[in-house]
């Protein structure tokens, strides 16, 4: 049988802790509902803990046919828990994770920079652009324009659309239309006038929370493609 484990993030990444019942153990722990992110899409799991009878800490959170939960010890089948995350962790991952698609959308739109891959780290992020003549002058005035527009203080929204009306947004596409999900609604997050693509991670409510970011590392992984380092700080 198909489990279908609730992701209650998706509709409030604020909520730091929740009650929810273990409903099998096998390899890992599945619940009924959970507020730990499953890695995925470049951000990385949510660890910390779950306190019923006993209190198991949370090592790492994977998504499979359904999210799986890695704790030691382990709880028991019907077991009620109190699921807490490491907040410090999970909001500095939102942060960069929110900037990302600030940077990526104004690298993409005003520069041309298509974008091949990211990854979310607590204290920076890394982006890949496939641009050939990329140089300080971008990166500088890529910076400018990016915290020009999270100065701007722009309302993160999630929502859902339907898979054709968002995948004909101009811009709007900006990973392998292998990658999203296969449902025909898609969950879209839109930062202000800057960003709007479907997207599964956890966000700010507003980029007056990121601050600024600041480009610190340019690398190159090929031909054409450029690995930009950033970190976001206030």
């Amino acid at each position: 049988m198909k489990m279908r484990t609730v992701q209650v993030y998706l509709e409030d990444s604020y909520i730091k802790e929740l009650d929810a019942e273990v409903i099998a153990v096998g390899e890992g722990v599945f619940l009924d509902r959970t507020i730990f992110y499953a890695t995925s899409g470049g951000q990385p799991c949510d660890v910390g803990s779950m306190v019923g009878k006993g209190t198991y800490t949370v090592k790492e959170v994977m998504k499979e046919e359904d999210i799986v939960h890695k704790t030691e010890p382990l709880p028991s089948v019907g077991e009620r828990v109190r699921l807490r995350i490491d907040w410090e962790r999970r909001y500095k991952l939102m942060r960069q994770h929110t900037a990302i698609h600030v940077v990526s959308s104004i690298a993409m739109r005003e520069f041309g920079a298509m974008i091949t891959g990211n990854q979310i780290y607590e204290e920076y992020s890394r982006i890949d652009f496939n641009f050939k003549d990329w140089n300080n002058d971008i990166s500088r005035s890529l910076e400018s324009r990016v915290n020009t527009e999270l100065g701007k203080n722009q309302e993160v929204t999630v929502s859902t659309m339907k898979r054709e009306e968002i995948l004909k947004m101009e811009g709007a596409l900006k990973v392998d239309l292998r990658l999203l999900p296969s449902t025909e609604v898609l969950r879209v997050v839109k930062i202000g006038d800057v960003d709007i693509q479907p997207d599964g991670g956890t966000h700010v409510k507003n980029t007056s929370e990121i601050g600024e970011i600041e480009i610190f590392k340019i690398e190159n992984k090929g031909k054409n493609n450029k690995r930009v380092y950033f970190r976001a700080h206030k």
